[in-house]
């Protein structure tokens, strides 16, 4: 008797705290497709977040920004997974200090139809939003966000002629995201987008001729972003994104 009830308290704290990581899952997802469906003005979904019991690390799947309206792709961006590490403390407190996030699987449909450019749409949006002002509560100080495998395709429809052109960007990092005063994650997912954009469109040979040339205020944006802490992958930043990403592929690079 006592053993059965030994082993159904067991079960019940067992139930317990799977209940518990479920509903903090859920809570996170829910917090990233909010904080980035604010910051781009599209809707985001997110397949799966698993954070660690311990708090001490977040695993993100499968997160698909959606395009504008008017414009035909699936998907504007699509990331198929991201880890990030926290420093010191939990994913879950109000303030975290992340010591990286790697982001591997990048899909990024740059679409632009006569003389309207879903990337354009998503950078005004943007550009509009005080996202500091948001009513999240957590904010975070990343040591650097590691951007690999991108895969970019432009599309160019004009007079009803349409060319599509596909290529792979760099890898490429942000350092130092958040500052002093952290960042939000409608913040984050803006820098992080902004950033994408921002390499593709500057990789022109990549892209169908004529491609974003006469989209009004995109070169003034342009020029706002290009002091973006944005850097290109060197040899020892390479080295350390390597080790940072080996789990993505369970040590494979």
């Amino acid at each position: 008797m006592v053993k059965k009830i030994v082993l159904s308290l067991i079960f019940l704290v067992v139930v317990a705290v799977a209940v518990v990581y479920v509903a903090r899952n859920v809570l996170v997802a829910r917090a990233v497709e909010a904080g980035s469906t604010y910051a781009l003005g599209v809707e985001t979904n997110l397949g799966s977040a698993s954070l660690e019991l311990g708090g001490g690390s977040l695993e993100l799947s499968d997160l698909t920004v959606h395009n504008p309206e008017g414009f035909t792709a699936d998907g504007f961006l699509s990331l198929r997974r991201g880890i990030m590490t926290v420093d010191v403390g939990s994913v879950l407190d109000n303030e975290v200090k992340v010591d990286s996030f790697v982001i591997d699987g990048i899909t990024l449909n740059l679409e632009q139809i006569d003389r309207a450019g879903n990337f354009k749409v998503i950078l005004d949006h943007i550009k509009r939003m005080n996202l500091s002002s948001s009513e999240e509560s957590q904010t975070f100080h990343i040591g650097l966000i590691a951007l690999r495998d991108i895969n970019v395709t432009g599309s160019l429809s004009l007079m009803g002629k349409r060319v599509d052109r596909s290529f792979q960007l760099d890898n490429f990092a942000l350092r130092d995201v958040g500052g002093d005063n952290g960042a939000k994650i409608s913040e984050l997912t803006a820098t992080v987008v902004r950033s994408l954009i921002t390499k593709a469109l500057a990789s022109r040979g990549n892209l169908p001729a004529g491609f974003a040339v006469n989209l009004e205020g995109l070169k003034q944006q342009a020029e706002d972003l290009k002091d973006e802490a944005v850097e290109q992958i060197g040899t020892e930043a390479a080295g350390k994104l390597k080790d940072l990403g080996g789990s993505l592929t369970g040590g494979k690079n």
